[in-house]
């Protein structure tokens, strides 16, 4: 096996792992989205913990894969099934705004991680390329 075919496999796996990563890990996240739902969490603590989860879970994604987009998108792709169902849910007033606002907490903490971990990634390839012209 020659040095090229086993680094083309190395990443290849890594590509596989990150993408499998990031559509369980959205769908799991969501899920536990749905069971603060059922559990009877104020609203305003599901928003407050899915933004911190999901923007965790993005944040490693973006930087694990050098800012690649799309782990984000398989992300977003893994968390909609159930952001689409929360949202067809009533708020104890009979509106829909509250599920919509969690779900789009989700979506916000994707964003925010995702570019954190894509501006994180260059900083740290910039420090690393000051550092070898020194």
């Amino acid at each position: 096996m020659t040095m090229q075919n086993e680094l083309d496999q190395r990443t290849t796996g890594k590509n596989l792992l990150i993408w499998i990563s990031a559509l369980g890990g959205g769908f799991l996240l969501s899920f536990l989205g749905f069971g603060l739902l059922w559990s009877g969490i104020s609203w305003a603590v599901q928003m407050v913990l899915a933004l911190l989860f999901f923007t965790a879970l993005s944040y490693g994604l973006s930087y694990w894969s050098s800012g690649a987009v799309l782990p984000a998108m398989l992300l977003v792709i893994g968390a909609m099934p159930l952001g689409l169902l929360m949202m067809q849910f009533r708020d104890t007033s009979g509106s829909h705004l509250l599920p919509i606002l969690v779900v789009l907490s989700w979506l916000f903490g994707m964003l925010a991680g995702y570019f954190w971990g894509k501006w994180a990634r260059r900083a740290q390839i910039a420090a690393s390329q000051e550092r070898a012209s020194s």
